[in-house]
């Protein structure tokens, strides 16, 4: 058996998504050819890879063929047309069963889209297919296999769409990010992540874990994907309370657009267990690069204690938007997210509100940073993707900025001495993901112009 999931090169591997659309919406390639392609590749890889929960070539075929006779019709089309796009099993899809990675809800079957999924066929995407997540997207990862070696995992949650990603079989990605959910098998497989501010994108049709924290995760093989994704995807819904009214980011050209001055970056030094001497080298290294565009600054203990309201947070909310499965039958949840949600149901309320506090206090606290820079980088993870035996994993490197509903970009900057990725993230001001975005291009520009040099 081969040690890698994928062997050979599939389409998005090969061609930038930006390209392919041109060609998609000009007429030049058809939309069921490329699904064609696209599913040719599932069904050599998938055996190996375990990626998706549920996979309809019929109806994905059909879908395309309907995008091919719109074209002719010279009507315009859409700003994702014709582009196959995996969403996770958190996501309800309209006659696509969605098991939300439990038994439990195996027999589930969708009667409508959530936002997200009206959104993304409004804008002429295909939906190729359901990826398969962590039990109840929280515990117990999923069967999944990392693309580049079968020992390792690509992460909990949405693994399977960043496995599928990352294998080339689809140019981007849905995920529900809460504690790392989409940023962690985005840094492990070696593609991009992106966790908008909250209230970016609707979250209706979409399973509640943790409403304080819940955001609609995207994943892609570029920056200039996510920013395409998320210019589809953002806007108010009057159906979704949390989402924001006012005029959506233009993320797309502000990201490939060049930043009026160059940026500062501040590399932070966190409370908590650091990453492995591998990654901590690679951000060392980073940091020279930039040289004078760099500072380093250390965060107090007080974001320490912080986490500490973070996980009560998570524990008590999970227990109330999670209670609905232990009524229907326990016996069907693992012992670990038993245990989880009987901790959380021994929360009392003013412990659960005094936690709340603390969200405040710990955006307060990052928000200055922010004014002293554009950006802070830290660590997307301890190291490298674990290995099948290891099923725990740290959310340390998500946690604050998740729980203060800050816009976070995880990129693959660095690769490890045994060739897995190494990834990064980059965290913004609240509301400033296309001025992030555009950090990120501007970053990803100075280390390869370093490298180019270098060689």
């Amino acid at each position: 058996m081969s040690s890698t999931a994928s062997e050979a090169p599939i389409l998005f591997q090969g061609i930038a998504t930006l390209e392919l659309l041109r060609s998609l919406q000009a007429g030049g390639q058809k939309v069921q050819e490329v699904c064609e392609l696209v599913l040719q590749g599932t069904e050599k890889v998938e055996p190996k890879l375990h990626a998706f929960a549920s996979l309809e070539p019929k109806m994905v075929l059909e879908a395309a063929q309907a995008l091919d006779t719109f074209r002719l019709s010279g009507r315009p089309v859409g700003p994702l047309y014709g582009l196959p796009i995996v969403v996770s099993d958190l996501i309800e899809t309209k006659q696509q069963p969605t098991t939300n990675g439990t038994k439990i809800d195996t027999a589930k079957q969708g009667s409508k889209d959530s936002a997200v999924a009206e959104r993304l066929k409004a804008s002429g995407a295909v939906l190729l297919g359901k990826t398969r997540v962590s039990e109840l997207g929280v515990v117990t990862p999923p069967e999944t296999v990392h693309p580049t070696s079968l020992t390792h995992r690509p992460g909990n949650s949405a693994s399977g769409a960043a496995a599928a990603i990352a294998a080339g079989l689809s140019p981007m990605g849905i995920g529900l990010e809460s504690c790392g959910s989409v940023l962690r098998p985005a840094a492990y497989c070696g593609i991009y992540g992106m966790q908008p501010s909250h209230g970016s994108i609707s979250r209706r049709g979409i399973l509640p874990l943790v409403p304080n924290l819940d955001t609609v995760g995207l994943l892609g093989r570029s920056l200039a994907d996510l920013a395409l994704l998320g210019d589809v995807l953002y806007g108010y819904d009057d159906q979704d309370s949390s989402t924001r009214l006012g005029t959506a980011p233009r993320l797309l050209e502000t990201c490939l657009s060049k930043a009026p001055v160059k940026p500062t970056i501040a590399f932070l030094e966190l409370p908590f267990t650091p990453a492995d001497e591998e990654t901590q080298g690679a951000l060392a290294e980073l940091e020279e690069v930039l040289g004078d565009q760099a500072f380093h600054v250390g965060l107090p203990s007080l974001f320490e204690e912080g986490l500490a309201a973070h996980d009560l947070i998570v524990k008590a909310e999970l227990s109330r938007t999670l209670r609905h499965y232990w009524d229907r039958g326990k016996e069907g949840l693992s012992d670990t997210l038993q245990q989880l949600l009987a901790e959380g149901a021994e929360i009392r309320a003013k412990e659960y509100l005094g936690a709340l506090d603390w969200i405040k206090v710990l955006r307060s606290g990052l928000e200055e940073i922010l004014q002293r820079c554009d950006a802070f980088i830290v660590p997307a993870a301890f190291g490298t993707a674990p290995r099948l035996d290891n099923p725990e994993e740290s959310t340390r490197f998500q946690d604050l900025w998740n729980l203060c509903g800050m816009p976070v970009l995880s990129i693959p900057l660095f690769q490890s001495a045994s060739g897995m990725p190494l990834g990064v993230q980059l965290v913004g001001p609240p509301a400033g993901e296309a001025r992030l975005l555009r950090t990120a291009h501007w970053l990803e520009s100075t280390v390869r112009d370093e490298s180019s040099s270098g060689e």
